[in-house]
């Protein structure tokens, strides 16, 4: 049986896919930023299914994968977000509380009111921002296996004499993949198999690995454009609000009362001064 090659692009398009859907948060506001944050949430996870499916056969990777598995439990907010994502997809939308902030103009959500409680980390902090936290830390995760499995993560790292060797595939199994009879590839004695190898990489495209560090490094765009987020202390109105409904108070039960509580606390505490 020839060799099957791997490559971590489709997870790399993963990541590609949820920061599309991050820039979308930073866009836009009611139900279009639920929509998004939904898709966000399904692309990250997908990075990791996308990530088992098509290098689960790598040797070694069962072991890797396990101990990548620990981290992420031992994470409250990476364990927080994949809860998230089974809500979305299996219960309804994703229950977050919002509001507008002047500088810069326009609109800042706080997770609350979830089954899962929202970890400490996580609290008073503007919903799009923890997104590209957690981003990073799935981006970090791709970046992992291509450092620990550099030959099996793109097929041009792989032609090469040690990719050859830790690999074992022959000169035949690339033409396999090129479509090219058996044998074909054997011409040329006095050619160096390097000097082969060298010119069959030019026959295929390399991981996008300026992407990869670029995400890893949160560089997130949105059609070229850098991405921002807001930022808060969590004294913003919205905080009083989410604490209200995460905390499970009897104002928090409606959205509506836990607004006009929030503002009548606001408007005590002012004439408190």
């Amino acid at each position: 049986m020839a060799h099957r090659f791997t490559s971590l692009q489709s997870s790399i398009d993963k990541l590609l896919e949820a920061e599309y859907f991050l820039g979308g948060l930073t866009r836009c506001q009611g139900p279009e930023f639920g929509y998004n944050l939904n898709a966000f949430l399904g692309a990250c996870r997908s990075v990791t299914f996308v990530l088992q499916k098509t290098l689960s056969r790598v040797v070694g990777f069962d072991a890797w994968y396990a101990a990548c598995r620990e981290r992420m439990k031992g994470d409250p907010a990476m364990g927080f977000f994949l809860e998230l994502r089974n809500i979305s997809q299996h219960e309804g939308p994703v229950s977050f509380v919002g509001g507008s902030i002047p500088q810069p103009p326009g609109w800042t959500y706080r997770f609350a009111g979830n089954r899962e409680a929202v970890p400490p980390t996580l609290l008073g902090r503007d919903v799009a921002g923890a997104c590209a936290e957690h981003l990073v830390k799935i981006t970090d995760l791709v970046d992992q296996f291509r450092a620990s499995f550099p030959h099996e993560s793109c097929i041009v790292c792989a032609l090469t004499e040690e990719g050859m060797d830790k690999l074992g595939f022959s000169l035949d199994d690339l033409g396999v993949l090129l479509g090219l009879p058996p044998g074909y590839l054997d011409v040329g004695h006095g050619i160096p198999v390097e000097e082969k190898l060298r010119m069959l990489r030019r026959e295929f495209d390399p991981i996008d690995i300026d992407a990869l560090h670029r995400l890893k490094r949160g560089g997130f765009q949105l059609r070229g454009e850098d991405l921002t987020f807001a930022v808060s202390g969590g004294a913003d109105l919205t905080d009083d609000i989410a604490r209200l409904i995460e905390g499970g108070e009897e104002e928090g039960r409606v959205p509506r009362m836990a607004f006009l509580t929030a503002i009548g606390r606001r408007i005590r505490e002012k004439d408190m001064e």
